[in-house]
Order: C-alpha cells, then structure tokens, then sequence
C-alpha cells in the first residue's frame, strides 16, 4: 500500500502539487484512523495534500484514473490456476458499452435505409453521383476522422448535441461522450498513441462542435439560457477529455498516466494552450505572485561608509593615484520604487501572453513609484490607463479596437520603434526598466534597429520576454538576434513557472 501512495504522490508532484514529507506522514496517520476504504483514501488526501484553489479536481482526476489503472492491472495478473475457475459463459457487456453499439448499430441502419430511399426506381447510383464513394475533399476529410464506425451526418449530429445540451442532463451528456470515444477512437490497446489534442479535435468534428457553438452564440436565446448551455458544452468538453484519459490509461498506463500528470500542471503549460477554466486559475496565481512581489521592498546600490566593496568606484580611485587600490571604496542599500516602461506585443501570435504580463504589472503598481504601459501591433499607444479596468481580457480586446495600433494586422517592430523614438522618448531616464513582451517576428520588414538602440541607451536597463521557443529565435522572419546586443536580459517566458521566476530575479 505505502509503495502506491508514493507512486501516487510522484504523480501529485508531477502535475504541481507539491507534496512534502510531513504531509506524507500526516495522510499515513489519518489512514490508520479510518477504515481503509477508497472513499476514506480519497477524503484523506483532501484534507492533508489540497492547500490552494483548483487542486482538488486535479487530486480527484488523477486519484480515479491511477486507482482504476492499478486495479486493471491487478485483474490482469491474476491468472486462473484451475479449469473451475474459468467462467464457462462469457462475459456480458456493461451497460454502457450495449447502449453506445446499440446506438451505433441503429445509426447504420438509419444510413443504410436512408441510403435505398435515395437510389433511384432502376437502382444504381443516386443522380449525380459516380460509382465511387465519397463526395470530393470533404468526404475524404470525413473518412480521415471518422477513424471506424458510423459516419453521422453532419447536421443530424449537430441537432442531436444541440438538444443534449438545451436539456441540462449530466447523464446525456456523459452517455454522448462515451458514445462518441467509442465510435472514433479503435478500442484496441495495442493502437499506438495519438495526440489528446487532434483526438479531442476529431471527437468536435463528429459532434459538428464549431456549428453548434456558432449557432448558440447567434441564437436569440435569452442571456440566462445561452449562458447555461454553454456550460453545459464546457462541461460535455470536460467529460470528453476524461473519457480520452480513461482510454489512454488503459492503453498504456505507464506512458500516460505521468503525461496526463503533466497535463495537469497549468504552471508548465504553455499559456496559449489554457482553456477558459484554467486561464482563470492561472490569472489567480498570477494576481497572488503580483502582490507577493508588491510586498517585497526594492533596492539599489549608493556610496556608504561601510559595507560590499564598490569594485567599480575602488578602480576608478585608483587608476587617479597610480593604480594600486589604496582606498576602498563601500556600497550600501538603500530602498527606492523603480520606474517601469512596459511595451507588450498585442498580434494575434502574442496576445495570450500578454495578457497575463499586464495583469502582473497591474497588480504590482505599488511597488514602483511610476508605471507606464504600451501596446503595439504595427503602431504602438499608451494604454495605462486601460490597464486599470478589472477584466483584462476585455481590456485586450478595447484597445486592440480603439487605440489604433491594428494598421495591417502585422507586427512590424521598425515602424514601432520610430513611432516610440518620436513620440514617446520623454518618458524615458536612467531611472527606468524597460520590459518588453513580444516574438520579434518582424514579417520581413525593416528591423528599426538605430531607434533601438537610442531606445535602450536612454534607460537603466532593458528586459526583453520572448514567448516562443528559444530554438526558433532567429529562424524565418524572427529577428531576435539583432535586438539582443542591447538587452541586459533575453528570457523565453511562455508558461506559468517561467513567468514566476524571471519576476522573482528581476522585481
């Protein structure tokens, strides 16, 4: 028992929980007063492993899939040793798995039928139809998704997911989504792996997903009512994913249960890959590490008495008396709030990172005695009063209507940088840091690389935050390595715990 529990925890730890020793011997001793029951296994580990918001569902999803994999693989290695211990009937269906064959079974037969009716009296093809199968791309990109299984026209899937979640039914909604892992997706276990995502993209393309969404963003439902069903679809997408887990862990349970683990970690997944859910719960660690950083006092180096030695200012001296450091010159620190400049890209490649950069600086305005904030696209304005508003998400969306910084729809850096150098300078001293947010994917257009460099050369210093892989900085139109040279630091932040630690060193 105590051998699972670790490999439990290991799975804990890989998906973000952190789980210390003492709290290993504190579920250790709450499981020795209680019946061993997997309830009571499930309730112990809430009350001595949860310590934040959002790490309950992580605990419940991983604690049903690992327990349920263990007990998989425990029946498989139990062998019958007699011929009276094998079954003489074999064994029948579970309930769930009849009712989604027999829907299967009647969809064949529905197609096939429907398919007669529409065959001419002298048979053969219908009218206008070859004798081959399909309808040009469209059915070929069918026949891709629709891996084995009924082929359920478009629009009828599409009324029947509408009408499932118009009826706000868990159990209709959880028999749709076994019904359609097990349609799509081939139930052998020797199957190798696919991506979760393109398998949950096909499983939205049987389900006619894309339309039903559009439609009920369209319809002239009242507000109440729209907002329910479309939880219902974010439930339904959420019943989907956990199905696809069950059935990866039954495949391969020592592959997938740590990448599901890791799945679940939101501080190591990349921010443009979040879903709405988890782009709230990252938003509320993202505010807590902002006001965190708030709290913490700034410094800075000056002249003292006593103290480090001033390396810089001992050499000076001494280069005036000879060179031999005879004097040595002392640094002490002294608290201050740092002025900040921030400059994030708002394209369409980098907007969902930026959001969150701006909710930290929004959080952390106390800190820094003045804070003044830009977004650029091809053309760049002030937006700090913006950045004020509660829902950033919206604030994103004003300015990227109303300020004027979308001419093109393409980022172009050069044409930026000369609109800063000439309407924005003053804003600048030696008292500043400059962050900037953005890819430095310029489009093939001039770099603006003498703006620049006058840019960085009027302030402290200079921190560039690149979200995209650090491998493809300088590859197609990417022209990173032009702008580095005048970067005290060049730092790759596209996840959660990126984000955390380059706020730590330079805050």
């Amino acid at each position: 028992m105590v051998g699972h529990l670790i490999g439990f925890i290991q799975l804990l730890r890989q998906a973000g929980i952190p789980v210390s020793t003492g709290e290993m011997l504190d579920l250790l001793q709450a499981l020795s007063l209680l019946e061993p029951t997997r309830k009571n296994l499930l309730l112990a580990m809430q009350a001595t492993l949860i310590k934040e918001t959002g790490q309950e569902r992580i605990l419940e999803k991983l604690f049903d899939l690992y327990w349920t994999t263990l007990k998989q693989k425990t029946r498989k290695q139990e062998q019958p040793t007699n011929k009276t211990a094998i079954p003489i009937h074999p064994p029948r269906l579970s309930r769930e798995e009849f009712n989604a064959r027999l829907a299967q079974m009647k969809e064949w037969l529905r197609q096939a039928l429907k398919s007669e009716d529409d065959l001419p009296a002298g048979g053969g093809e219908p009218a206008g139809q070859g004798g081959g199968k399909g309808n040009g791309p469209e059915q070929g990109r069918r026949e891709r998704h629709f891996q084995h299984g009924s082929t359920v026209p478009l629009a009828a899937a599409g009324q029947r997911l509408a009408m499932i979640i118009a009826k706000d039914s868990e159990e209709d909604l959880k028999a749709l989504a076994r019904e359609a892992v097990f349609t799509l997706v081939p139930p052998a276990e020797d199957t190798p792996g696919e991506d979760p995502r393109q398998m949950l993209k096909q499983l939205k393309t049987h389900l006619d997903w894309a339309q039903v969404k559009d439609w009920l963003e369209r319809s002239p439902l009242g507000g109440a009512e729209k907002l329910r069903q479309q939880k219902n679809l974010l439930r339904l997408e959420r019943l989907l994913n956990r199905e696809l887990e069950q059935l990866r862990c039954k495949r391969q349970p020592e592959k997938e249960l740590p990448a599901i683990a890791r799945e679940a970690n939101l501080s190591q997944r990349c921010f443009a890959e979040l879903d709405p859910e988890q782009v709230i719960q990252v938003k509320r660690q993202v505010a807590r590490l902002g006001r965190r950083l708030a709290t913490r006092a700034g410094y800075r180096r000056i002249p003292a008495t006593r103290g480090a030695v001033d390396i810089s200012r001992t050499v000076r001296l001494a280069a005036t008396i000879g060179g031999v450091p005879i004097i040595l010159c002392h640094q002490g620190r002294q608290a201050t709030r740092p002025d900040l400049v921030v400059l994030c890209d708002l394209s369409g490649s980098v907007a969902p990172y930026s959001q969150f950069m701006m909710l930290l600086v929004h959080t952390m305005q106390n800190k820094f005695r003045m804070v003044r904030s830009y977004a650029f696209v091809d053309a760049i304005a002030e937006v700090t009063v913006q950045l004020r508003e509660l829902d950033l998400e919206r604030t994103v969306r004003n300015i990227q209507r109303q300020t004027g910084i979308w001419r093109t729809g393409f980022s172009d850096y050069g044409a930026v940088w000369h609109q800063f150098f000439h309407e924005h300078l003053h804003v600048l001293h030696r008292k500043v840091t400059l962050i900037i947010l953005g890819d430095a994917r310029n489009n093939y257009k001039p770099s603006g690389e003498e703006y620049f460099r006058e840019i960085c050369r009027r302030v402290r210093q200079v921190i560039w935050l690149n979200p995209t892989p650090q491998e493809s900085w300088n590859q197609e139109d990417s022209i990173m390595h032009l702008y580095t040279p005048y970067c005290r630091h060049v730092f790759e932040c596209r996840n959660l715990s990126q984000l955390t630690r380059i706020a730590r060193q330079i805050f």
